[in-house]
């Protein structure tokens, strides 16, 4: 039973940095569309890039307790990697394939990513030995 309490701590810690880290996201995709005039999927290919830095050091810090290692970090990128790619293809196909407003494809990205990205974390990227 505590092994699922601790689970639920770190979850509910990583949703609430999970917030800032797509407050940021959204802001950047919004500040890059809507200011710069830059594509959409680019956008959002940039603000995943700096929002997956920002994640990694608040993640470490707040949700894991984990120390700074390469290994670590490169867990994290390959994680992230995954999501990057994730988040890439369901930004082009719902942009693109679908032509609904990119934040249709903000919305579905901020539901599905987060959700693989903590197992994934959780379970592999920041697994106490």
């Amino acid at each position: 039973m505590m092994k699922s309490k601790e689970v639920l701590v770190k979850f509910s810690t990583y949703s609430l940095v999970g917030c800032v880290s797509v407050l940021f996201y959204f802001t950047a995709v919004f500040i890059l569309v809507e200011f710069f005039r830059q594509e959409p999927v680019l956008s959002s290919a940039i603000a995943f890039i700096l929002m997956t830095i920002i994640s990694y050091f608040l993640n470490k810090r707040f949700t894991f307790n984990g120390d700074s290692s390469r290994r670590t970090f490169m867990k994290y990128i390959a994680v992230s990697s995954l999501g990057f790619v994730l988040n890439s293809t369901i930004m082009y196909v719902i942009v693109h394939i679908y032509s609904f407003h990119y934040s249709v494809g903000e919305i579905v990205t901020t539901l599905v990513i987060p959700i693989i990205n903590f197992i994934l974390n959780n379970y592999w990227t920041f697994k106490e030995d």
